[in-house]
């Protein structure tokens, strides 16, 4: 049994490297789902971040908000529906998924 004395520190850069490299793994291991069945799991992200980035449009145009929200709330749900439709590698696919739903989210937060 250690004593206090004989444990090691861990340092921050030490816990970070580990949140980094499970999201990392765990990030993998959603691509390689995606690719097994990539046209249902296109279907759902499409469909769900589609309907976040219209959600979030309705608010920043009914906030009366600045059109640059409004035109960049646009450009990143048809950036990330092109990457869906193009059929870009799952990864990237993914991605532009996760970049959507935050951004898309924040505006719509900012909005609310």
């Amino acid at each position: 049994m250690e004593t206090i004395q004989h444990t090691k520190p861990v340092s921050r850069l030490a816990e970070n490297k580990k949140a980094a490299h499970y999201l990392f793994r765990a990030f993998n291991r959603q691509a390689e789902q995606y690719e097994s069945a990539r046209f249902g799991w296109m279907a759902i992200l499409l469909t769900f971040q589609s309907c976040l980035g219209a959600v979030a449009c309705m608010y920043i145009s009914e906030a009366k908000a600045s059109v640059v929200l409004l035109a960049a709330c646009a450009a990143i749900t048809m950036g990330s529906n092109a990457l869906f439709i193009a059929q870009a590698s799952g990864k990237v696919c993914l991605f532009g998924f996760y970049v959507s739903v935050i951004l898309n989210t924040i505006l719509l937060l900012m909005t609310i």
